[in-house]
């Protein structure tokens, strides 16, 4: 929808048109203020420009302005679309800054959005294909990235986890959360959130913390989560859960780490560690699920809470140290509120269409607890009476479980299996490599087992996407274990699989580490990108053997699999480059640098390509130069900066960066890399400076040059650096007879005989080198002439060091070569063009 108002805006307003005027002056400014962020001062401030950085609301206005002048169909659109622009706009922030969703925010999108399509299909463009992938294929939503236009939060910092993805959003229990928030700004420097398994204790929780950092009376510094059920979900939950926290040094190390880092985390004493941090800053610590640490180090550890910092607990039992507050189930208003929410987005005919009387006698049947009324619509949308539910109310649970399980396709189940083999969070990617699955089919399982609450998905928020995890469920998984444990055969099957990928990321990481600055080197973050860098591996290898149709269909199936990886664009562009497709590699490097910004990696190649392809060699710069800023970087990307210099014409600069390049002390080819490029400025500028009289300076080049030349080990001025310096001497030895000034002589004689000196320790033919100028070249005869020291000289093709020169040779360019004064004749011989 948004999209469609800001064509709409475009189409009804002249690029001519003064964009302050057209925009309003404080939608300009924001406007001009988000773009100029994010571009800088390539920021072009038109109205074509400044739209796309208009918000939802701000788009609206602008549009509205102009309404009359849209066809009827489409005022009529907008009537209808007007009086809800308020709750759009909630939602839509609500998903900019990953905050949680509220109950009636699908109903209200979808319903504003179908009502307003139906009058005037023709305006909503963008709205009528999102609408027919929702009907024709809802699993595409899940490789989406979220990306829109927003100010910069300024929420505390925090590490609050992105709100889990659920069809009704937070909903109900406005006075528990008044009342927990209220408790938080009190005196009590423990707060508690107790109730049953399922409640809703961690969702009320992240709930009241989400609104804190929205509240500009927030007295935090920080928000920090740490959750023991997150942390603790091994092979064998139930069992391994109260093996492995019989007491709380995890969960300390563990809030350690989120506070001060790794380091943190190691600490002798994390308990001690974490109240240092909690004493020297006002830090909001929510421990969620602490039934299984109530432990007495815990107990001390909340004692001795420091003034400032607060913690909040969620749990099964209380402490008696803290201020409770008591998680009661849902009133029945809300109970039928949840359950017909669920009915709708579910469609679920079934349960939509009852009467009052019947769902009041359902809902107080389920006791007014969420989890049983999720588990209840699930029931029922597999095919079962919800009479026959009810009357197995105490097992409610398991007897939906069994019931949803049975309903479920293969496909479904096989990811089920994978999950209870190798529990924990699995991106979509590793399921899919666990199943032999491509992207749609595991989005396809994925969503079948959301909708039946087997599967939960966790989002992490980032600047540029939301990169999801899946997870079975804690009833779900008990189930599975009880009922439907994985057969022995299978189980091998999938840790065999598991430890297959996870060698393979090892090797890739191994790889990253030892070269990260080559092209065909995956970066590698994580165990989460083993199976996509897997496929990006197999795209490499499909271009290797001239199957570079499949290499990109490999690389977009990564990028539908892991859309917030930065690598599955990168690679594409590694390829598109090499068909010579530079629109789409430059549209491939962009998302990647989108998604990662700080990837010196990747500002490398990327700058790299821009400035090897000519395509922007000024941004190919910063980025290169940004590169060398995040990382301690190898000659290479020195290289790269100092060509981006020659490309751009900033000699000087060039020669610089070459000579820092010669201080990481390179290997012999980097070096020779370096010194080429240095030298080659240093010629460059030096002709230049002569040409425009500028002798003085052209002789402060030369001797540049020469400081280059001394600086590198012998090795690295062999070929064209020789040259170049050849190229110098020759260059000195005419300046001199334009001098008079004395020092300026001394000087030149000087440099030119440091030259000849390293000349000489490179190799002591090179002294006989000379430099000239081709005056005639022959193409279709494959000979040419050159004229050097007054004399003319013949060269064959076959004279150049590098064939691929030939075509590059014209009159007027310059040359190095060995003269050959034998009965054939004077003859140019070991030619190198030199521009």
């Amino acid at each position: 929808m948004e999209e469609d108002l800001r064509n709409a805006i475009l189409g009804v307003h002249e690029e001519g048109e003064d964009p302050r005027v057209a925009l309003g002056a404080d939608r300009y400014d924001r406007a001009a203020i988000r773009i100029t962020r994010e571009m800088g001062a390539k920021a072009q401030l038109s109205i074509a420009s400044l739209v796309p950085y208009l918000d939802f609301a701000e788009s609206y206005e602008v549009l509205s302005k102009k309404k009359k002048e849209l066809p009827e169909q489409a005022q009529e659109s907008l009537r209808i679309f007007a009086p809800h622009l308020g709750q759009l706009t909630q939602v839509r922030n609500r998903v900019a800054h990953t905050r949680p969703m509220e109950i009636d925010d699908l109903a209200v999108v979808h319903d504003v959005a179908r009502n307003s399509f139906s009058v005037a299909s023709s305006f909503w463009v963008h709205l009528s294909g999102t609408l027919s992938k929702l009907q024709t294929d809802p699993a595409y939503v899940l490789g989406l990235t979220i990306n829109l236009v927003t100010d910069p939060d300024t929420a505390p910092q925090h590490n609050l986890p992105a709100p889990d993805f659920d069809e009704t959003g937070f909903f109900g229990r406005r006075a528990e959360l008044d009342r927990i928030k209220k408790a938080i700004k009190g005196a009590y420097p423990v707060v508690s959130i107790l109730g049953d398994g399922g409640i809703g204790k961690t969702s009320i929780a992240l709930k009241a913390a989400y609104e804190l950092l929205d509240d500009p009376k927030n007295p935090f510094e920080a928000l920090v989560w740490v959750t023991a059920k997150a942390t603790m979900l091994t092979v064998n939950e139930i069992q391994r859960i109260s093996g492995a926290i019989e007491n709380s040094l995890g969960l300390f190390a563990s809030a350690a780490e989120q506070l001060g880092g790794a380091e943190a985390k190691r600490a002798a004493d994390p308990a001690a560690e974490v109240l240092s941090y909690l004493e020297h800053f006002k830090v909001l610590l929510i421990l969620d699920n602490m039934e299984t640490v109530l432990d007495q180090r815990l107990r001390d550890f909340l004692l001795d809470l420091p003034m400032g910092s607060k913690v909040i607990i969620t749990s099964r039992i209380g402490l008696g140290i803290e201020n409770p507050v008591s998680l009661k189930p849902l009133s029945n208003d809300d109970s039928t509120r949840l359950l017909m929410k669920l009915a709708r987005v579910r469609n679920v005919d079934a349960l939509q269409g009852l009467r009052p009387h019947s769902l009041n006698g359902m809902v107080q049947a389920m006791k007014g607890h969420p989890a049983y009324i999720r588990w209840f619509v699930a029931g029922v949308q597999s095919g079962l009476r919800p009479e026959d539910l009810l009357r197995e109310n105490d097992l409610l649970l398991d007897f939906c479980m069994s019931n949803v399980y049975g309903h479920l396709s293969e496909s479904a189940r096989s990811v089920l299996r994978s999950m209870q083999v190798l529990p924990g969070r699995r991106s979509q990617a590793e399921l899919a490599f666990l199943n032999e699955y491509s992207a749609g089919e595991i989005q396809t399982s994925l969503l079948e087992l959301m909708s039946t609450n087997f599967v939960q998905m966790q989002g992490t928020s980032t600047d540029q996407a939301t990169e999801s995890t899946y997870q079975l469920a804690d009833f779900g998984k008990q189930y599975l274990d009880k009922r439907h444990s994985v057969g022995s055969l299978q189980r091998v099957m999938y840790e065999g699989r598991s430890r297959e990928l996870s060698d393979l990321g090892m090797r890739l990481q191994a790889e990253s580490t030892a070269s990260p600055y080559d092209p065909r080197t995956l970066d590698i973050q994580g165990p989460g990108h083993f199976s996509t860098a897997r496929l990006l591996r197999d795209a490499l290898r499909s271009y290797d053997r001239g199957e570079a149709d499949e290499a990109l269909l490999i690389c977009h199936e990564a990028q539908m699999l892991s859309p917030g990886y930065h690598e599955s664009w990168r690679i594409e562009a590694y390829i598109q480059t090499g068909l010579r497709d530079v629109s789409s590699a430059r549209a491939a490097y962009e998302r990647a640098n989108e998604i990662s910004p700080e990837s010196a990696t990747l500002c490398y190649l990327y700058g790299s390509f821009l400035v090897n392809e000519g395509v922007d060699p000024g941004l190919g710069l910063k980025l290169l130069q940004s590169a060398a800023k995040l990382a301690q970087v190898p000659p290479a990307v020195a290289n790269e900066i100092a060509w981006a210099h020659i490309q751009l014409g900033d000699f000087d600069a060039a020669i610089t960066s070459a000579s820092h390049a010669i201080t990481l002390k390179p290997d012999s080819y980097e070096g020779s890399v370096a010194m080429a490029i240095g030298m080659r400025a240093g010629v460059y500028e030096a002709e230049k400076r002569v040409a425009n009289a500028q002798y003085e300076s052209a002789v402060e080049m030369i001797e540049a040059a020469a400081n280059l030349a001394d600086s590198g080990r012998s090795e690295m001025l062999v070929g064209e650096p020789a040259d170049r310096a050849v190229q110098l001497i020759d260059l000195s030895e005419r300046l001199l007879r334009r001098m008079d000034d004395d020092f300026l002589i001394e000087s030149l004689e000087n440099f030119s005989a440091r030259l000849k000196d390293r000349l000489r320790a490179t190799d002591p033919a090179l002294v006989e080198r000379r430099v000239g100028t081709v005056t005639r070249v022959l193409q279709e005869k494959m000979y040419g002439f050159t004229r050097s020291w007054g004399r003319d000289y013949f060269f064959h093709v076959k004279e150049l060091l590098d064939e691929g020169e030939w075509s590059y040779l014209d009159s007027g360019s310059s040359i190095a070569f060995y003269p050959d004064e034998g009965q054939k004749g004077l003859r140019a011989t070991a030619v190198r063009w030199l521009g």
